[in-house]
């Protein structure tokens, strides 16, 4: 198992603690999402890798089906208990445990970057209808804010970081069995309190993985990085969207 595998799979670990500190996803980042990929209430979609079903949820609102694939077994429980009428299946981002062509679009929330990506575009191709969609989200911190960029300091995220804001995912996707594919970079600000952003950072999927001692020094670091900020705070985000339909 690889280091990045083993942050997938143990990392996420504490499906309930996860659910309640994550951000949601701005109203914007979904109708992109709905827009592009045409979605209607007619519409079957997959959320793949769904974790406690945050996007789920959102997306499930425009569509008529939504089918969500995980395979934490603790995230799945906390996605059931919280999305009546959400189909909650174990697999993963190679093994999608529905038919082919089931899916008018299949979503993936804040997971694709831990897909083995040529598997995964060919999985996804394999279960979508002729045409049919994807769409990726990621939330990133914009750290073109200062005090942003100190906190990424303090959660030492550019040596553990599991994605890269700045990777070309369009590009990764254009690569697979895909076409029409765009990317949108849209700016939003989260209201968050000091204290619940703390928490957030302890469900870092490093973090929490981390021996005791590096992990309070890290969490210290980052309360001191929080200690002069307002309460609540606005904590800048970019959330990137890439769409695509399969060829």
């Amino acid at each position: 198992m690889t280091e990045r595998e083993r942050w997938a799979d143990e990392g996420f670990a504490a499906g309930a603690l996860y659910d309640a500190a994550r951000p949601s996803y701005p109203a914007a980042a979904v109708a992109r999402v709905v827009s592009d990929l045409e979605l209607d209430r007619s519409s079957r979609i997959v959320d793949l890798g769904a974790g406690t079903g945050i996007f789920t949820r959102l997306i499930a609102d425009h569509v008529g089906e939504v089918v969500a694939v995980e395979p934490s077994a603790s995230m799945r429980a906390s996605l059931a208990e919280a999305s009546p009428g959400v189909t909650v299946l174990e697999g993963r981002d190679d093994a999608i445990p529905l038919e082919d062509g089931w899916a008018d679009a299949v979503v993936v929330a804040q997971a694709f970057h831990w897909f083995d990506a040529p598997r995964a575009l060919a999985e996804i191709a394999r279960v979508l209808r002729p045409g049919g969609g994807l769409g990726l989200v990621w939330n990133e911190r914009d750290e073109s804010w200062v005090w942003v960029r100190r906190l990424t300091r303090a959660m030492r995220w550019d040596e553990n970081r599991p994605f890269d804001g700045r990777a070309d995912w369009a590009g990764i996707v254009a690569r697979g069995p895909f076409r029409r594919v765009t990317r949108h970079d849209l700016p939003w600000l989260e209201s968050v309190s000091p204290a619940d952003l703390q928490r957030r950072v302890a469900t870092t999927s490093y973090v929490t993985l981390l021996g005791e001692a590096e992990r309070v020094a890290l969490l210290a670091d980052v309360a001191e990085v929080l200690a002069d900020q307002p309460d609540p705070l606005a904590l800048p985000y970019r959330s990137i969207v890439v769409t695509a339909r399969r060829a």
